[in-house]
């Protein structure tokens, strides 16, 4: 069998760690079969040197037309067996089954971009469903949405969860860590972190500022207010005006090692988001031992499980008296940091490895059953 995954989509956004992270687990784990990666030319996966894997670079734009047409050469060339794309934007059409990542169905739910846009990036969700052989989703609660929203029946779903990069995000500090934190962000524990990002609406970074400010103003314990990430939610919400008590400290975006560093030693992260597809950062920060609080939202009470305190995405209160708690209470706060590592330690990149070579397999069985292999491998001659 021969398998392509499709690393185009490799970047600093959650989809880029996933290809990141699945992809590197896979090429250094026991197969049967030869995994073909493409990648963009100009963008290629680092850490894959020496792996028993084919690279091949697509110089087309992943949008365009050209790049359409460039992975259907290619896979007619390559005699590719299944083609894995971990992301919604599949190709079109390719002589051989598609397997598809869907990663969350917030389009479906939230008003992000202007509606012709809209329409686009839903047509895209749907085309992407109805033309794969079988859907990946990245949480129980995506694989629902999937089943829901786009009429898929459950056999062509399976839940492979995320993880993190386990050399970045891990609880052992590095010397002079805090000192480079100091220096490089500005910021002095104790201190809490919030994230903001583009869609910062439905992150929620409003609710996540005000319990910080109920935090605050209750002057159990004095902390630092910091939000990573850009800082168009913070300029929408005028937030240095509108809080001008917090003294909030942006970082504006962090490189992921910087990311862990500020992790293992915040007191704790604030999430509060009104919907996640999985919640990466939310694993990202329980895999460094930091407290967590966020919304029973979307996925998050599947992903952090035991191992963050949850509450309504609008209880500001319930989040502010949680945040002063572990401010002020060393005991509780140790307890919130072990519960964070136990649960964390739930996902991995060799167990989401393991699973989707599993689902491969399962297809693979399945073209031999019904004939479906047969028939691919002679539209593959034909068209050679």
């Amino acid at each position: 069998m021969r398998v392509a995954f499709d690393a185009r989509w490799y970047n600093d956004s959650g989809v880029g760690t996933h290809v990141a992270g699945l992809l590197r687990a896979m090429a250094a784990a026991d197969r049967d079969f030869e995994l073909v990666v493409y990648e963009h030319a100009n963008n290629p996966i680092p850490a894959l040197d020496g792996l028993s894997i084919i690279r091949v670079p697509v110089r087309s734009p992943k949008y365009s037309s050209s790049g359409q047409n460039e992975l259907r050469r290619r896979a007619r060339e390559d005699r590719l067996d299944l083609f894995h794309s971990p992301f919604y934007p599949a190709p079109f059409v390719l002589p051989c089954p598609v397997v598809v990542t869907i990663h969350d169905l917030i389009p479906f739910r939230f008003q992000l971009y202007p509606w012709p846009k809209q329409w686009m990036v839903k047509t895209g969700y749907r085309t992407a469903v109805r033309r794969a052989r079988h859907i990946i989703a990245v949480s129980q609660h995506t694989a629902d949405d999937i089943k829901s929203m786009l009429g898929v029946t459950p056999e062509r779903v399976t839940v492979i969860h995320n993880a993190v990069a386990a050399d970045c995000f891990h609880r052992e500090t590095r010397r002079g860590e805090l000192e480079y934190l100091r220096e490089r962000y500005g910021v002095h524990p104790p201190y809490a972190l919030a994230a903001s990002a583009r869609n910062w609406r439905t992150k929620n970074l409003e609710s996540a500022l005000q319990a910080l400010e109920i935090a605050r103003s209750q002057g159990v314990a004095k902390f630092q207010p910091v939000v990573y990430g850009p800082g168009e939610g913070l300029d929408a919400l005028n937030a240095e005006q509108r809080w001008p008590l917090l003294n909030l400290r942006r970082t504006g975006y962090v490189a992921a090692a910087d990311l862990a560093a500020l992790f293992r030693h915040a007191q704790v992260f604030v999430m509060p988001s009104l919907y996640e597809g999985f919640g990466l950062p939310v694993l990202e920060a329980m895999s460094c031992g930091c407290a967590v609080v966020t919304s029973n939202a979307g996925s998050l009470p599947e992903i952090a499980g035991k191992g963050a305190r949850m509450f309504e995405p609008f209880d500001v209160a319930g989040m502010a008296g949680a945040i002063a708690r572990l401010l002020c209470n060393p005991e509780e706060l140790h307890r919130s940091r072990v519960s964070a590592l136990v649960r964390a330690a739930d996902f991995s990149w060799d167990k989401a490895a393991r699973e989707t070579i599993s689902v491969y397999h399962r297809l693979q069985s399945q073209s031999s059953v019904d004939g479906t292999g047969d028939t691919q491998k002679r539209i593959q001659r034909s068209m050679a």
